[in-house]
């Protein structure tokens, strides 16, 4: 090599622009592999729209709560964060949690969100675990409420679908038992431990990854927060309150729909308490944003609410405003977001 030759430099893949390229063509699939979704436009157009202008606020304040309750237990733990940066996480996580089997991403991905604001993975997972554990209690309380009262009539009118809102509510009932018991260091030792015997079948990626030492980091992080965690219960007594008119706002886009198909014969709680029912009896299956259930659950539990054969409309409508929207508004902020990232760390970089 001559004296003056300057040694090539290595090309960096450029992870960012890639994930926003598969996040585009994710969504492009999205819309191809689901026929309805083009169909749902039609439906909509001859649709009532004062209450479907409803159910787009109801959804607007649904993420004002989602952000708020994180913004209430992070700076309950001293983490700096605004509302707007809040109500990001919120809709990144929710979207995660809608492409991902068993809504398994939403948690994870967050945590690397806030990972680039360099706060500690174990920190910032214990915080999102304890909001998902706030939202659980929401949903499962309002749940029991709702089959309290519409007990008697489900028995009367449809007891076929008794048996899915029991193993429903055992399942949603059944997670936050065990997501409350990780903030018990023996429950939270015992998975860490078991993680780190899994990452020693894999001795060189273990080795590579420095695996031990990361978990040791995280249950280290993870146990700050149960410390603090009994010194600040009411950040997170405030994070369930505040979870149940979250709960019942999302909920109750259902009852803006019907409305918008004219019909005005059940009531407004009436129909929150049956898609409160259906959501907790679906939740669980493990097809991203419970596809597939969502719509049978829907045709079996809502069926003698519509019945002027637009049932499969309002089903399209329904997932619509709940799924589609989401997933497309999520989509376009993961982009945006993770664009002017690569740009702000190329800027700092140059």
């Amino acid at each position: 090599m001559p004296m003056n030759a300057q040694p090539l430099k290595k090309k960096k893949i450029p992870w960012g622009m890639l994930y926003i390229a598969a996040t585009i063509l994710a969504v492009v699939l999205f819309g191809i592999f689901n026929r309805e979704f083009g169909n749902v436009f039609y439906t909509i157009t001859h649709l009532t729209p004062g209450n479907l202008s409803m159910a787009i606020v109801i959804s607007v304040v649904f993420f004002f709560f989602e952000g708020g309750v994180i913004l209430l237990l992070m700076r309950s733990q001293s983490i700096p964060m605004k509302l707007g940066p809040a109500m990001k996480l919120g809709l990144i996580g929710i979207y995660y949690s809608y492409i991902t089997p068993s809504s398994t991403g939403g948690q994870p991905m967050q945590a690397a969100y806030l990972r680039r604001d360099h706060i500690p993975v174990g920190l910032s997972t214990a915080v999102l675990i304890m909001k998902f554990f706030c939202y659980q209690c929401a949903f499962v309380l309002c749940s029991i409420l709702s089959f309290w009262a519409m007990y008697g009539k489900i028995a009367a009118e449809n007891p076929g679908i008794i048996p899915f809102i029991v193993v429903g509510l055992l399942v949603n009932g059944g997670s936050v038992v065990f997501f409350g018991s990780l903030f018990c260091r023996p429950v939270l030792g015992t998975i860490c431990r078991f993680a780190k015997w899994l990452a020693g079948r894999f001795p060189k990626l273990a080795r590579r990854i420095r695996a031990a030492e990361a978990i040791d980091q995280f249950q280290a992080d993870f146990d700050s927060y149960t410390d603090d965690f009994k010194e600040k219960k009411k950040a997170v007594i405030w994070g369930v309150v505040l979870s149940i008119p979250q709960f019942i706002l999302q909920m109750s886009v259902l009852y803006f729909v019907y409305r918008s198909f004219g019909y005005a014969q059940a009531g407004y709680g009436e129909i929150v308490a049956m898609q409160s029912l259906l959501q907790s009896s679906v939740s669980f299956m493990p097809m991203p944003g419970a596809s597939g259930a969502q719509e049978i659950g829907f045709s079996t539990f809502l069926k003698p609410y519509f019945v002027n054969n637009d049932l499969y409309a309002a089903v399209m409508v329904w997932r619509f405003f709940t799924y589609y929207l989401v997933v497309i508004a999520g989509a376009l902020l993961v982009v945006a977001d993770q664009f002017l990232y690569s740009r702000r760390q190329s800027a700092e970089r140059g």
